[in-house]
């Protein structure tokens, strides 16, 4: 199962997110939210999860765009992130389905 900080190093490596605020923006939360839960130990609800997952779906297709009009150099670089964000993304679900059971 995922936790917020795999998920928050794996976006800032894909230049995704900037800062936890942002994250905490992708999950459906207030800027600050992510901060506090940490501070007292606590993960996202599932509904989080799952808002996290199509928000993360909303970016693959910006991305899959992006890959259509990219200069030949780039694209390599952008069907990579893709790769890896889809694979975050299946991540996620199976998170969504242990928080689900």
């Amino acid at each position: 199962m995922l936790n917020t900080r795999e998920v928050y190093f794996v976006l800032k490596n894909l230049e995704t997110v900037q800062n936890l605020d942002e994250l905490s923006e992708f999950y459906g939360y207030g800027r600050s939210t992510l901060r506090a839960q940490k501070a007292k130990g606590q993960q996202p609800d599932l509904a989080a999860w799952v808002r996290l997952w199509f928000t993360l779906n909303e970016v693959a297709r910006d991305t899959n765009e992006v890959i259509k009009t990219a200069h030949i150099d780039e694209k390599h670089e952008y069907q990579n992130g893709l790769k890896d964000l889809r694979n975050l993304q299946n991540q996620i679900w199976q998170t969504i389905e242990i928080l689900a059971l």
